[in-house]
């Protein structure tokens, strides 16, 4: 069996000065966090005006490209398709579901006994789980594991103000 090692802090008095540099480390993390969030939305400020001219301009194109072929449909009769030197315009038939309310749908498909028609999602209510007695737990091969948890927090409004000073 594996030997644990020992801690290389002695007391408590250790122990709060490294909560106290603990602390500060976070506090500088989420300090070059911040500034990384601000220097990245900067970015996304700058590039999504630029995109939002070029997306303008994108769909312009598009939606004449898309009159001119519904204006002239009657060339897509017999090929639903037409190569061009820089491109490919087809026409494909497609299908989608269109539906007004999807619970009132969702029910109708109940009553008419259409449930295959349905998708249902199924995971635990872990919180029920917990709830059942061992018997239970054992026969659907669930255990419920307890853990004596250490929680580690500085008092990083404290030690901020003592990195200011």
């Amino acid at each position: 069996m594996a030997k644990k090692k020992e801690s290389s802090l002695k007391n408590w008095e250790e122990i709060d000065s490294s909560l106290k540099k603990l602390g500060e480390l976070q506090i500088q993390k989420t300090n070059l966090d911040n500034e990384l969030t601000e220097k990245v939305n900067e970015l996304k400020l700058k590039y999504t005006s630029q995109s939002s001219l070029i997306q303008t301009e994108i769909k312009q194109i598009e939606k004449e490209i898309s009159r001119f072929c519904e204006q002239n449909k009657d060339t897509f009769l017999n090929k639903r398709n037409k190569k061009l030197n820089f491109g490919l315009i087809s026409y494909r038939l497609s299908e989608k579901v269109v539906c007004s309310s999807i619970g009132a749908a969702i029910k109708a498909l109940k009553q008419l006994n259409y449930d295959w028609c349905i998708r249902t999602k199924e995971e635990l209510d872990k919180d029920e789980v917990k709830k059942l007695d061992s018997n239970i737990l054992t026969r659907i091969g669930v255990q419920i594991v307890k853990e004596d948890k250490l929680t580690i927090e500085p008092n990083t409004v404290k030690i901020a103000a003592t990195m200011i000073n």
